[in-house]
C-alpha cells in the first residue's frame, strides 16, 4: 500500500489547479453554504416575533432547535459537494484518493475509529459527572431528541466528512508535495483547522484556551491520519466525536445547540482541556495497539 500523503502525486497537480480548487471550495461553502443560514436570519429577524432573533455571536433564539441545527449543517452540503468535484474534475483523480491510497475504503477503520472515540468521550462524561454532581442537567425531550437524532446521523456525517476531506486530505496531501516531516504537517493542519473555529461563540467566551483545544484537536486528527495511513480513522473520530456531543451532551453556548440528552451548564475549559489530552493518549492506544490496522501502518509517530 503505498503511502497516503503519495495520492497528491496522481492526477493532475499543477499550482493553478490547486489554487482554482481552493478557491471553488470555499466560494461554495461560504456563498452556497450561507444561503440557508441567511434565509433563516432574515426570517429570525423580520418575523415580527419579538422572541426570534440571531445575537451578536452567531447563535438564534427562539426557533426550533431542530430547524437551527439542520439549517446549520446544511451548510456543509455544498461544501463537500465542492471537494468531489475539485479532486475528481479539476485534478483527475479518484475521490477515494483524499481518504486512502488503497483499491478501497477501510469502513472498517471508519467504524473502529467512531467506536474508540465514542468509548473514550463516554469515560471521560462519565468520570466528570461524578466529581461534579449537577453539572450535567437531564434535558430529555423524546420529541425533539428523536427528531436531532435522525438528523445528526444524516447530516453530521457530511459536516465531519468536509472537514477532514480538507484539513486532513487535500490541504495534508497538498503540502505533503513540499514538505516531508510529519510533524511540521501536523503543526500546519492543526493551525489551519483551528482558524475557521475561531468565530464559535465558545471560543469568543472562553478564548485562549478553547484555540488551544481546536489546535490539539486538529494536530491530533493529522497524527492518526499519517500513522494509520489513511483517512479512515480520523473520519470515525470527527464524526462520533460531533454525534455524541449533539445527541448526549449539549453546552449551553455551543455553536450549534442540540436538545441533547443533557445539558452542560457549566463548561469547565481547564478540565476539558486536561481530559483531551487524557482522550487522545486512550484513543491512540486503542487504535494502534490494542486494534492495529492490518498492514502496516507508517510513518512512525
Amino acid at each position: 500500500m503505498r503511502p497516503y500523503l503519495d495520492a497528491a502525486l496522481d492526477g493532475k497537480n499543477d499550482w493553478w489547479r490547486y489554487a482554482l480548487g481552493y478557491l471553488f471550495i470555499l466560494a461554495c461553502y461560504l456563498i452556497l453554504g450561507s444561503i440557508p443560514v441567511l434565509a433563516l436570519a432574515l426570517f429570525a429577524m423580520l418575523d415580527g416575533n419579538p422572541l426570534t432573533n440571531l445575537s451578536l455571536t452567531g447563535v438564534f433564539t427562539g426557533i426550533s432547535p431542530v430547524i437551527t441545527f439542520v439549517v446549520l449543517m446544511s451548510s456543509f452540503i455544498p461544501f463537500f459537494i465542492a471537494e468531489v468535484a475539485t479532486v475528481t474534475l479539476i485534478h483527475r483523480r479518484p475521490f477515494r484518493s483524499l481518504i486512502t491510497t488503497a483499491a478501497r475504503v477501510d469502513w472498517k477503520r471508519v467504524w473502529q475509529g467512531a467506536g474508540i472515540w465514542l468509548l473514550v468521550a463516554a469515560l471521560i462524561s462519565l468520570v466528570e459527572a461524578l466529581l461534579y454532581p449537577g453539572r450535567y442537567v437531564f434535558s430529555f425531550d423524546a420529541k425533539n431528541w428523536i427528531a436531532i437524532a435522525v438528523a445528526s446521523l444524516i447530516l453530521i456525517p457530511i459536516q465531519s466528512s468536509a472537514e477532514e476531506f480538507l484539513f486532513r486530505g487535500y490541504l495534508l496531501q497538498h503540502a505533503g508535495l513540499k514538505v516531508k516531516n510529519v510533524v511540521a504537517l501536523s503543526l500546519l493542519s492543526g493551525f489551519l483547522f483551528t482558524l475557521p473555529h475561531l468565530g464559535n461563540p465558545e471560543v469568543i467566551e472562553m478564548g485562549a484556551l478553547m484555540t488551544v483545544f481546536y489546535f490539539v484537536t486538529g494536530v491530533f486528527l493529522a497524527v492518526i491520519t499519517l500513522k494509520d495511513n489513511g483517512l479512515e480513522l480520523a473520519l470515525g473520530m470527527h464524526a462520533s466525536n460531533n454525534i455524541f456531543s449533539s445527541l448526549f451532551a449539549s453546552y449551553t453556548n455551543d455553536a450549534i445547540q442540540t436538545p441533547a440528552l443533557f445539558t452542560i451548564g457549566e463548561f469547565d475549559m481547564t478540565f476539558n482541556l486536561i481530559t483531551l489530552f487524557v482522550g487522545v493518549v486512550l484513543f491512540y492506544l486503542l487504535a494502534f495497539k490494542v486494534w492495529p490496522k492490518k498492514q502496516p501502518a507508517q510513518p512512525e509517530l
